[in-house]
C-alpha cells in the first residue's frame, strides 16, 4: 500500500489516504447505490452484483453504519439506519458461491 503525501476526500465525504483507499472510492463512485424504497427492490437489486460490486457495497455499508453510530440528530440517525438497513439487505441478496447442496436420499431398509 502506498501512502498519500495528503488524503482525498470525494463528494460523499469517503477520505482515502492510500492508493488502495482511491481505488475504493473509484469503485464506490462507480457502483453507484440506488436510494431503496423497500427491500424487495434492495435485494433484487442485490442479487445482480458482481463480486466486485458486492465487495464495495458491503464498505459502503460499513460506512453507513459508521454514520449512524456518529450522527447526533435523531432523525438523521433513523434515516441514515434505514438506509444501512437496505443496503445490508441487497448485500445480503448477493448469490453465494457455494454450490448447490446434492439431495442424497437414505437407501430405505426392507
Amino acid at each position: 500500500m502506498i501512502t498519500l503525501a495528503s488524503y482525498v476526500v470525494d463528494e460523499a465525504g469517503n477520505v482515502a489516504i492510500s492508493s488502495d483507499g482511491l481505488a475504493l472510492l473509484d469503485r464506490i463512485k462507480n457502483l453507484r447505490v440506488p436510494a431503496f424504497i423497500s427491500t424487495e427492490e434492495a435485494t433484487l437489486w442485490g442479487s445482480n452484483l458482481s463480486a466486485e460490486e458486492h465487495d464495495t457495497l458491503i464498505e459502503v455499508q460499513r460506512g453507513l453504519r459508521d454514520a449512524v453510530r456518529a450522527e447526533q440528530d435523531p432523525q438523521h440517525t433513523l434515516n441514515l439506519a434505514t438506509r444501512a438497513q437496505l443496503v445490508r439487505e441487497a448485500a445480503e441478496a448477493f448469490p453465494s458461491q457455494l454450490p448447490a447442496p446434492v439431495n442424497v436420499s437414505s437407501p430405505t431398509c426392507s
